[in-house]
């Protein structure tokens, strides 16, 4: 059962509805988990594992025309034949053995018809994803961490951030705890926290989320990299386009929970599948595919009806029967056809290695061959550390300026000093430098909604457990200033308390998602 409701509190907050509708996208398993990335290894195969969502049709050469023509989806709606896809998580004990961490079903997809704003402040139109649109969020070899963690202010508003700051705020890490109720933002945390973290707090496991763009130039595709026709807007999901980018589509939002629980008690750490302790190089892909113009009807039809995420509540939408059954309908290339991609196996599918950075992470080398022993990182020159427990306390990493590395595309991103009154320690492999050692993950508590200033946004997503049910909870928070007579002392800042001469009026959206949790391996 789904029910939506609207808050009103009185004491310094007084919530009221006023945001545009949404709809979750449940996808009830993987069509499939392989190294096939038809956007970053077109006919190839990829260098990392993917778990794979969406239209059966997937494959190394995947078109919007072909996925079109699948057979099913493993998504909830049956009109959209779309592909989703993002790198798998493994768990890597302290031996080098690894083994696939496996996801609670279901993903979810969240289509958010945002309203936005031109360059200049002009109203928007959100538009469909045209068919054939296809885009990537995330740096796959990003290691540099240049965010405060927990993020004090996640969504903004960031005017004056590069598209890279935006795209690293893009990221998230939420620590699931249902017996307790998780009420963590979402977007706050924005790397992987360490095992120890996990253990004692997150006993429910992570969920990973994964903002995309939304500003939009027009184009079906961005080049190499599939980014440069898409742009996010300042406040990261809402907010104000940069100029040459003022069309907007829907804001496209995954989240994906893993099983970290699983491994509690286990001494290793947590790896993506692309060789990312970190979680700064976590990403996804996108392909549009709907067919009969389902996604431009809906977006007509049911912009302002469905305000609880709940897809059936749009009569343009056809809801699937036994999703989690469609899987890939062609053999995997033959190269990869018998490829072990869960393990238990020494090291990372393709002989991935692990990298803390604060540098790109290297391209792949090439794995041991069968009887050769396991080393767990690659040649010294590729600034790569071997796997050792984190330590208790660590200094920051080095502020630096690099370049993100794709291919023969690169973007340099100058990365403002980090002040600190200890220096990183540097690991020493061979003759490697700028290897930092693994840093600790920060365990600060995620900022409370009543600590918002004006102009600030917060989403936050609570899974409360009842029985065999989970019931989860989304809030969206905006908070804009309302100029009256009370002064509130508000806090601490500097050497002295400041007051100011404004209350606040906040809005806040609850729906309330009743699913049961089925648990299972990823296939």
């Amino acid at each position: 059962m789904f029910s939506f409701l609207i808050l009103s509190i009185t004491a310094l907050a007084l919530y009221v509805s006023n945001v545009q509708a949404f709809w979750r996208l449940e996808c009830e398993g993987s069509t499939g988990l392989a190294r096939i990335d038809p956007l970053m290894s077109p006919g190839s195969i990829a260098d990392h594992v993917h778990s794979i969502k969406g239209g059966s049709a997937f494959s190394p050469t995947s078109k919007a025309d072909n996925l079109l023509n699948s057979n099913c989806t493993s998504c909830g709606v049956s009109q959209d034949l779309s592909a989703y896809w993002a790198p798998a998580m493994y768990f890597m004990h302290d031996d080098g053995t690894v083994e696939l961490v496996p996801e609670k079903p279901p993903h979810k997809s969240y289509y958010q018809l945002n309203v936005g704003l031109t360059h200049d402040g002009k109203q928007q139109t959100v538009e469909a994803f045209p068919n054939g649109f296809q885009m990537i969020a995330g740096n796959n070899f990003n290691r540099n961490p240049t965010l405060p963690n927990p993020d004090p202010k996640p969504l903004g508003p960031w005017p004056e951030e590069s598209q890279f700051q935006r795209s690293q705020r893009a990221i998230g890490f939420n620590c699931l705890h249902y017996a307790a109720g998780n009420n963590e933002p979402a977007l706050t945390r924005h790397h992987m926290p360490d095992k120890a973290f996990l253990d004692s707090t997150c006993t429910d496991g992570i969920r990973l989320e994964l903002q995309f763009p939304s500003c939009w130039n027009g184009q079906l595709d961005g080049g190499p990299v599939h980014k440069s026709h898409v742009a996010y807007p300042d406040g990261i999901s809402v907010g104000n386009c940069p100029e040459g980018y003022d069309r907007r589509l829907i804001t496209l939002f995954y989240e994906t929970i893993f099983a970290t629980d699983k491994f509690a008690g286990n001494s290793g750490r947590f790896v993506l599948a692309n060789g990312d302790p970190t979680g700064f190089g976590y990403h996804g892909d996108f392909i549009a595919a709907w067919k009969d113009d389902t996604l431009e009807k809906a977006v007509h039809a049911c912009n302002q009806q469905v305000r609880s995420g709940v897809m059936s509540e749009c009569p343009v939408f056809e809801m699937t029967q036994d999703s989690a059954k469609c899987k890939l309908e062609s053999p995997l290339p033959a190269a990869i056809a018998k490829e072990d991609v869960k393990g238990p196996m020494k090291g990372l599918v393709n002989g991935m290695q692990v990298a803390y950075g604060p540098a790109p992470a290297p391209k792949p080398v090439k794995p041991a061959a069968e009887g050769e022993a396991y080393t767990g990182h690659a040649p010294a020159s590729q600034n790569i550390v071997p796997w050792a427990p984190l330590p208790a306390t660590s200094a920051p990493l080095e502020s630096h300026s690099t370049e993100q590395l794709i291919g023969q595309v690169h973007e340099k991103v100058a990365i403002k000093p980090q002040p600190s009154s200890t220096a990183p320690a540097a690991v020493s492999i061979g003759e490697s430098k700028g290897a930092v050692k693994p840093q600790a993950a920060a365990t600060t508590p995620a900022p409370a909604a009543a600590s918002l200033q004006p102009g600030e946004r917060v989403l936050t997503r609570t899974s409360i457990r009842q029985g065999q049910e989970v019931v989860e909870v989304v809030e969206e928070i905006f908070v804009t200033p309302v100029v009256v007579t009370t002064t509130i002392v508000e806090g601490q800042r500097g050497k002295g308390k400041e007051k100011r001469g404004e209350h606040m009026r906040r809005h806040m959206q609850h729906h309330h998602h009743h699913h049961h949790y089925r648990g299972g391996s990823e296939s």
